[in-house]
């Protein structure tokens, strides 16, 4: 009995998580325990299995379309893809509410939840060594709403962007060098070959890894990062005096090494709404329809209105890091409904 004894020497003194319920009645399972301790377990297994169910919900169950996701019920519903009202009106049909989070904890069980039912498409483009922009015409709605773009870029040198007014790499286009000049510099200009806005010398790209970077155009000031959260890591921004609209966005390698890319396809697919709004308290941020103000938050570094200054309800992206963000309404977005189970006053595992 020493190993059981063990074990419930350590719940005594840190207590008991859903994930010790599950090694320990997995544990106590007569299939893993010799026939003479079997009766010495078996008060304590009757004990330990009312206890992890009542406290953490492992016997519950979820109404039909629903997840028993952690001491959650959680849908990804078939017609994706609403408005904010209409994604209300969706899980309102369901019988449940559209997705709160209210703590940390909830927070990373539900980009679990994400990570595991959802699947994010990759658009991938190998660019051979010329200078020519090659035009991705996939991005172009997502790129006029968001106004900005998230990548990876393998390349050994001068990996090139283009953002323009038009399709054609005319005088109204912002160009994006990075890792020019052998992988020592990059910069910001005002048109394809134009006067540089601004410099940054460095070592960002590599010949062989993806590196993941990001650029912004948000009320006329270009923003250029690194990593995959937008706002973050920025090593480049110039403001432009004079902004004209960015319609469609171009790649390009320079002469003497290729470069090879990846986006994101299904961006918009791969962003959640959440139940929270300040449709009802300017700058009051509230989860409706319960009227709660939001305690607990996982805004972008940049604030709420960063991505959506007229934005009045909260989305998270998973290619944002699961950060939340202010977005305008009616925009299209996925989302998640909820039931709450008997068990939610109880801490997750």
């Amino acid at each position: 009995m020493n190993r059981y004894s063990e074990r419930f020497k350590f719940l005594s003194k840190d207590g008991l998580s859903s994930a010790s319920c599950v090694a320990l009645t997995t544990d106590l399972s007569p299939s893993t325990m010799a026939f003479s301790d079997i009766r010495i377990v078996q008060t304590v297994f009757v004990l330990l299995s009312w206890h992890c169910s009542f406290s953490f919900g492992v016997n519950h169950d979820c109404p039909r379309e629903f997840t028993l996701f952690g001491n959650m019920c959680l849908t990804l519903p078939s017609d994706s893809l609403l408005s904010w009202p209409n994604a209300l009106g969706k899980c309102q049909d369901l019988g449940g509410t559209l997705l709160k989070i209210n703590n940390a904890d909830e927070q990373k069980l539900v980009e679990d939840f994400i990570t595991n039912h959802y699947t994010a498409s990759s658009l991938s483009i190998d660019l051979p060594p010329v200078y020519k922009y090659h035009y991705v015409d996939d991005l172009n709605t997502f790129i006029r709403q968001e106004k900005y773009i998230q990548f990876k870029v393998k390349a050994c040198n001068d990996a090139h962007l283009i953002l323009s007014e038009n399709r054609t790499d005319s005088f109204q286009s912002y160009e994006i060098v990075i890792g020019g000049w052998g992988d020592t510099t990059s910069v910001i200009r005002s048109c394809r070959q134009c006067q540089h806005r601004a410099v940054k010398y460095h070592t960002p790209i590599s010949c062989t890894e993806y590196k993941p970077f990001w650029v912004s155009w948000r009320n006329g000031t270009i923003r250029v990062g690194e990593g995959q959260e937008v706002g973050t890591g920025v090593f480049m921004e110039w403001t432009d005096p004079n902004p004209h609209p960015v319609k469609f966005i171009g790649f390009s390698s320079w002469s003497d090494h290729p470069t090879q890319w990846m986006f994101q396809k299904d961006a918009y697919n791969a962003t959640f709404w959440l139940s929270g709004t300040e449709l009802g308290h300017s700058g009051q941020w509230e989860w409706f329809p319960e009227e709660d103000f939001i305690g607990y938050t996982h805004w972008v570094p940049e604030g709420p209105s960063s991505f959506s200054p007229s934005g009045h309800c909260l989305q998270m992206s998973l290619h944002n890091a699961f950060r939340w963000a202010a977005d305008n309404c009616i925009q299209m977005r996925n989302f998640i409904c909820e039931i709450p189970t008997s068990s939610n006053n109880y801490p997750i595992g």
